[in-house]
């Protein structure tokens, strides 16, 4: 397209757009486009009229006439671009009217002009916006009852301007009409699929938010039903991670370095969850927390959440070799059973319950940095997989002594 080309669609878009205002939604923005270009064809109507009437006539009134009523036809751009939307649909409605009642009374019937009356009977509901689809039914009504009235009593309708050949007037009434309802319906076509697609657009943004929030199962339930039962899973894995010294370090930093930090490794440790198809469930301050086996029965969740604290702990190693600041991280691991669910009406938050995530904090808080400390359960589970180191026996607070193993990443 040349730069002549894309000026000329600039402009004739930013006729197109007079009134909008960025609060729109887009069925308003769809019958404001349509009000302005049914406007600019309603103007172009006169002008045609006008042209054809300096070959066949030099009659002043129906150069005024059709100067006037362009006049009146333009006046709805301006009412939109004040942002009064009803009076400028009202006021295209009327041009158009008045238009008819004109024609008929200097042409007559026989001039073709009742036509135009169809394209009065379905512009309101193209131009009017919700809020005043009365007033369009009124003046629908009214294009109806004053077509019905021109045909039964055509005979009363003559011409008060014997200048036109009334042939030539029908071939340019009916051919300017129907080429009008063309790309009227043509426009509100494209309008429609743009909205369609934007829509579209908007829903999949929306839907890719829901899923960074909530699993597919839970989205499924709340569109389908507006709630979510919570669910048991007998065997699932459960992954904890903490960084040491977090208390210091928020200390020793700004606010926006810290959140920034986070950010950055955080964001890293969503794509391991990713990649090792974890579902990720929280964060809490500098905890990270996720579990394997929650959307589908899997056997092979323990070893999912042992490969991802393995690549994360070396995200983090790979890190610290190339930043200030040193992040140095705990793991812990266990394997049982939970129940899943939403909690809240607002702002939802799906959650984990059960003793397994009270256990796989146990697991972390009782590890070593740069470990993975993981507990019978899971080990019983990863055994045949990976080397463990016993650690025997390891109190945990609130839980007693549990037996915990550390991953051999040697």
């Amino acid at each position: 397209m040349s730069i002549y080309d894309k000026n000329k669609s600039r402009f004739f878009q930013r006729i197109v757009d007079i009134g909008a205002e960025y609060n729109f939604s887009i069925t308003e923005l769809r019958y404001l486009r349509v009000t302005n270009i049914a406007s600019l064809l309603g103007v172009v109507y006169n002008v045609t009229w006008m042209l054809i009437a300096l070959f066949l006539t030099d009659a002043l009134i129906i150069y005024g006439s059709n100067t006037f009523l362009g006049l009146m036809f333009l006046m709805a751009l301006i009412f939109n671009w004040k942002g009064l939307r009803v009076l400028a649909s009202v006021w295209l409605i009327l041009a158009s009217y008045m238009s008819v009642l004109l024609f008929l009374y200097l042409l007559g019937f026989s001039s073709g002009v009742a036509v135009v009356c169809f394209l009065i009977i379905i512009l309101p509901y193209m131009t009017f916006p919700r809020k005043a689809r009365n007033i369009a039914h009124v003046f629908s009504i009214l294009a109806c009852l004053t077509l019905i009235a021109t045909v039964i009593f055509q005979s009363n309708i003559k011409s008060h301007f014997g200048g036109l050949d009334p042939y030539i007037s029908q071939i340019v009434n009916i051919s300017i009409t129907a080429l009008i309802c063309f790309i009227l319906i043509a426009s509100m076509s494209i309008l429609i699929d743009q909205s369609e697609e934007s829509l579209m657009v908007e829903q999949k943004k929306s839907d890719d938010l829901l899923h960074n929030i909530l699993p597919a199962n839970i989205i499924r339930d709340l569109k389908e039903s507006g709630k979510t039962i919570p669910k048991r899973h007998k065997n699932i894995t459960v992954l904890f991670t903490d960084f040491e010294g977090f208390t210091n370090l928020v200390a020793s930093m700004s606010a926006i370095t810290l959140v920034n930090e986070l950010n950055d490794i955080f964001g890293r440790f969503d794509e391991i969850m990713e990649e090792t198809k974890v579902e990720k469930i929280e964060t809490i301050g500098d905890a990270y927390m996720a579990a394997c086996g929650l959307e589908k029965e899997t056997i092979n969740h323990a070893t999912n959440c042992i490969k991802a604290a393995q690549k994360m702990l070396s995200y983090l190693e790979e890190r610290n070799q190339s930043h200030v600041i040193k992040w140095r991280m705990r793991v812990g691991i266990h394997s049982g059973s939970v129940v899943a669910g939403v909690v809240g009406k607002k702002k939802f938050a799906y959650d984990l319950f059960g003793d397994t995530i009270n256990t796989a904090s146990r697991m972390e808080s009782a590890g070593e940095v740069g470990k993975i400390n993981i507990s019978s359960s899971t080990y019983e589970l990863i055994k045949n997989e990976f080397s463990c180191i016993s650690r025997g026996k390891i109190h945990a607070k609130g839980k007693g002594k549990l037996d915990m193993y550390f991953l051999n990443q040697t």
